[in-house]
């Protein structure tokens, strides 16, 4: 094996004329590229992935994998799979090179197709199939949001190394500002993609996310406008899906960072077609990269969010495997230390091609309760553009936005800071050296029921920072009898509560019901809310508009508060219930929260980044119900033997 310093003509006349499985990478908008070269590897788990222990004697990268979207088994989810295995290249020789030589020295190749690119849905049926998940799964409370894929299908004309080369540089010309712009080959298969999004990095402790929703189309050849981007950046649809991919970026954060972490951002992310909106995320963990990358699979950007019921709608809604779109490109390395390192780009605006020349491209939008059918069409061509253009008609001059300066305007910025003003400090303030202990919840057991939502994990972060125990049981392994905790949470997850074919809905009434015949305390969150609210008798109903991804200053019995909401259902106020206390809308009789000696629930997401003081909502709701053994008889001064009354009137 040889290391190589720049430039290494050697190395770099064997990736463009030879034939060896190779990588080449520009990341951002770098004046260099990293080539690497190696041998084809192929594993079917995250644990075949081979890693190095000490200094590496070529350089930082030892494998590079594309990893398949069907991988997400690993976490228990299913998907529609071709038998994809994990493509690695085993690096033997790496090195760097200025971009204009790497343009320069790829040699011409024209690339032509068979016939037009077909893809399995026309417009009008991929509009229709966005209709159906609006209507029967975002309205029915199967998720806040779905990101389904349309695939196009192509031949490219005898394909060779030079043709994808010659893409590749197409690609580097005409997109600007990607996280990654990649060629991959394994000897096998071609990826080759602008990827605007970093999937997840790994080094020195820190681990780092970047969410990436809300998406500006540039208008061909005209000017982004000043007026047009301030009315993105204040559009209400394009805000709460960036917040929705956070709060489910912050769910995997929270499941691999133990020690906290922070929220950076939004930014904006300029691209030669888009405009994007981001923020980033920063922890740290002790544990390998490989179980940090297991974790995060996949973003909720591609495939949308709670992640585990999003896997089901893609198999329900999308024909046949994604293949390697929505995936990553891994590198795994390690540092100037011997740490291990990993860096990682989502497979997005990437292109599959076969060495016959067999052409697959994918691309989807994030579907949310105001999405309009034909706009979401609109933005997913136009995601695709900049990729099909390389391919169909190859640009020959590089390409640099002329609006970049106008992403750096003190308005333009005042907009985006202001997006900030009430989101939950817990989250944007740096975890680790703050001491959130709380003398009634310290050392104290709680169980928190998984109902399939990953905000369980939100949850049980935020109290083991307040110094409780904590563990995750899935509801179908919990039992009322047998469980020894001081607090049981009920917590949140997709479904219709008053489905009674539904086996889960039966089990959470039953763990309800043996909750409130025990003495345990026990907190309800949203779906365990809904549950909770049955069993008081309280009719629960779908709402005509969905509350997935929405903020609402509410009365919190007696305190205004803005939370955030992820539901479809709402139990709605009905009789009085001695001894329970409600927080409810007077004009809709939306109840958002209950509370007795014995328990509380809120049908809002205190631990949702949506919640301006969740935190502290949730760190009182504990202090209350865990600052003694017996139940109090009063609750915030009110008797809970005392008739219901509506919050703010007692």
């Amino acid at each position: 094996m040889e290391s190589h310093s720049l430039p290494s003509p050697a190395l770099f006349e064997d990736v463009i004329k030879g034939s060896d499985p190779f990588v080449i990478i520009r990341r951002g908008a770098e004046e260099e590229v990293q080539v690497l070269s190696g041998a084809q590897r192929q594993c079917h788990s995250l644990a075949e992935i081979p890693r190095n222990d000490g200094v590496s004697p070529i350089g930082g990268v030892d494998t590079v994998c594309a990893i398949p979207f069907a991988q997400v088994r690993e976490r228990g989810y299913g998907a529609h799979s071709d038998h994809e295995p994990i493509r690695c290249v085993d690096i033997t020789r790496q090195t760097r090179v200025r971009l204009q030589e790497l343009l320069a020295a790829i040699p011409s190749a024209e690339v032509k197709l068979e016939n037009d690119i077909q893809f399995d849905r026309t417009p009008g049926e991929y509009a229709a199939v966005i209709r159906r998940i609006l209507d029967d799964e975002i309205g029915r409370g199967e998720g806040a949001n779905f990101v389904v894929a349309n695939t196009g299908r192509g031949t490219i004309v005898e394909m060779n190394r030079a043709k994808a080369l010659n893409i590749y540089r197409s690609l580097l010309h005409a997109e600007h500002g990607s996280y990654m712009t990649f060629i991959f080959y394994d000897g096998e298969k071609y990826l080759i993609g602008a990827s605007p999004e970093r999937h997840l990095t790994v080094g020195q402790g820190t681990v780092t996310m970047n969410p990436i929703s809300g998406t500006y189309r540039k208008k061909p050849d005209m000017p982004v406008t000043k007026e047009d981007l301030l009315k993105f950046l204040r559009n209400d649809k394009e805000i709460m899906e960036l917040f929705m991919v956070l709060d489910e970026e912050l769910k995997m954060m929270s499941q691999m960072c133990e020690r906290g972490g922070t929220v950076g951002g939004p930014l904006l992310k300029n691209m030669s077609q888009l405009i994007h909106t981001e923020y980033l995320l920063r922890g740290h963990s002790d544990r390998s990269a490989i179980d940090l990358l297991r974790t995060s699979m996949f973003a909720p950007t591609v495939t949308g969010s709670p992640v585990g019921n999003a896997c089901k709608v893609l198999r329900k809604y999308e024909p046949d495997s994604r293949g390697y779109y929505s995936g990553a490109l891994a590198l795994f390395g390690r540092d100037a230390q011997g740490e291990q390192t990993l860096d990682s780009a989502i497979t997005i605006r990437t292109a599959e091609v076969e060495n016959d020349g067999r052409l697959v491209v994918r691309a989807g939008a994030t579907l949310v309760r105001d999405s309009d059918p034909e706009s979401e069409v609109k933005e997913t061509q136009s995601k695709l553009s900049a990729l099909l253009g390389s391919i169909l008609h190859p640009v020959r001059e590089r390409s640099v936005p002329s609006d970049t300066a106008l992403l750096s305007d003190e308005e333009i910025l005042q907009v985006l800071k202001e997006r900030n003003r009430h989101l939950s400090r817990y989250f944007l303030d740096d975890q680790e050296p703050n001491d959130n202990t709380l003398e009634a919840v310290r050392g104290k057991t709680i169980t928190i029921v998984d109902n399939g939502d990953d905000f369980c994990h939100t949850l049980r972060h935020m109290m083991t920072s307040m110094g409780a125990k904590v563990e995750v049981v899935n509801f179908q392994e919990f039992d009322c009898a047998s469980d020894t905790a001081d607090l049981v949470v009920v917590g949140p997850g997709p479904g219709d509560p008053n489905d009674r074919s539904d086996p889960k809905m039966r089990k959470l009434r039953k763990i309800v019901r043996d909750l409130r015949g025990s003495e345990k305390k026990f907190l309800a969150v949203c779906l365990g809310h809904q549950i909770l609210s049955r069993e008081l008798g309280m009719e629960v109903v779908r709402q005509e508009k969905p509350s997935q991804g929405v903020r609402e200053n509410i009365d919190l019995f007696g305190e205004q508060q803005l939370v955030g909401f992820y539901n479809t259902f709402s139990a709605q106020r009905g009789e009085e219930i001695p001894g329970v206390q409600m927080s409810y809308d007077e004009d809709s009789r939306r109840v958002h929260a209950l509370r007795s000696g014995q328990f509380a629930s809120f049908q809002f997401h205190p631990e949702s980044v949506l919640s301006e003081n969740g935190f502290r909502i949730l760190g009182e709701t504990l202090t209350r119900l865990l600052g003694s053994g017996a139940a109090p008889s009063t609750v915030d001064g009110f008797s809970v033997d005392d008739e219901m009354l509506p919050c703010g009137l007692a």
